[in-house]
């Protein structure tokens, strides 16, 4: 058991050895893209326990920027102090995803054949006698499958021959049936090749009478043409005689227009000369009227104030003369009332003393 766990621990310090080894050159390949770009390092560091390294790198910058003529990196105690800080802390590759990507074809060939030995190693590493006999086995088994395979394929190459042989019978037979084919073939085509000479020949009889019916066309659209253009130049002509006196009308009725604007603007100043002569008579009217119409309110004022006391006074008057005919025609009828009465009471004290005689 000792044994076996100090077997487990060797296994597993090489396996770490090796895992460590594969970090260090991932680090190892972008440490030149690092240095070229010290101004992206200082960035992503800045803050990390990793920035202890950023002082010798500012300081090698310095010495480069110092010496001219040299873009190399000087072989000297700070270079191996940050080429060996960058592998011991072989983490920071992480935090440059970016550059791991852009790696070239080479170093990317590089880390994948050692993360095949890596895996490799680690297969060799952790096998176990079990597992190899488990391994044997499967192997003998695979040795037994394959020789029942020979034994198919040796088979399968016999019924192929076999099959080669009707297959060469196919393949007259095919070929005789293709003969047959290409006789009808032949033979369709030259009928075909005689249908279509003959379609050629109704094409051309019809095109040809297409053609001479076109000429024909052709005649008669011509002599329209010519037609239509005499027509045209006579219309022409006509509209450019009409267009000469309608021009000709036109400057008349311009000039006429223009006489007539004239005598407008004449007649239109003198109206306006005599609207403002009159408007200035009218001004002074109305100041005239504005004025008289303060001594006709004032006047007016007095005479409705005269006319009303005298309409009152008549109104009066008449009110009495009224009330005096009423009383004056009342005693008419009181009296004509009091006389008929008075007659009527006479006449019946008569007959009434006319009865009494009677009587006695």
């Amino acid at each position: 058991a000792d044994k076996a766990a100090e077997r487990q621990v060797r296994l597993e310090g090489v396996e770490r050895m090796l895992k460590m080894s594969m970090e260090r050159i991932k680090i190892a390949m972008i440490i030149p893209k690092l240095l070229e770009n010290p101004n992206q390092l200082k960035k992503v560091l800045k803050g990390t326990r990793y920035e202890e390294i950023l002082g010798p790198i500012d300081n090698m910058i310095h010495h480069l920027g110092t010496q001219t003529g040299r873009s190399k990196l000087p072989h000297d105690h700070t270079t191996m102090r940050i080429v060996d800080f960058f592998l011991v802390n072989h983490r920071i590759h992480r935090f440059f995803p970016h550059l791991m990507r852009q790696l070239e074809e080479r170093d990317r060939q590089l880390l994948a054949a050692f993360h095949f030995l890596l895996e490799s190693a680690h297969m060799h590493l952790h096998r176990s006698s079990r597992s190899e006999i488990t391994k044997e086995r499967k192997l003998h088994a695979i040795y037994h499958q394959n020789a029942d395979i020979q034994k198919k394929i040796e088979e399968l190459k016999a019924s192929l021959a076999f099959q080669k042989v009707i297959g060469k019978w196919k393949t007259a037979a095919k070929g005789i049936y293709l003969m047959k084919v290409e006789e009808d073939l032949a033979n369709k085509k030259w009928q075909n090749n005689v249908a279509i000479q003959n379609e050629i020949e109704k094409c051309n009889r019809t095109m040809r009478i297409y053609h001479k019916g076109s000429l024909e066309r052709q005649r008669e659209l011509e002599e329209e043409l010519n037609s239509a253009r005499e027509a045209f130049a006579k219309m022409t002509k006509k509209n450019l005689h009409e267009e000469q006196e309608l021009r000709s009308e036109k400057n008349k009725l311009l000039l006429q227009l223009q006489s007539l604007l004239k005598k407008y603007d004449t007649s239109l100043g003198e109206k306006m000369r005599e609207n403002l002569v009159m408007e200035d008579q009218y001004l002074a009217a109305k100041k005239v009227l504005d004025e008289f119409m303060v001594q006709f309110r004032a006047e007016e004022r007095i005479y409705k104030a005269i006319v009303v006391k005298r309409e009152e006074e008549e109104h009066r008057q008449q009110q009495q003369r009224l009330v005096i005919f009423m009383m004056n025609r009342a005693a008419a009828k009181i009296q004509k009332y009091w006389r008929n009465w008075k007659k009527e009471l006479r006449k019946r004290n008569r007959r009434l003393a006319k009865k009494g005689k009677k009587g006695k």
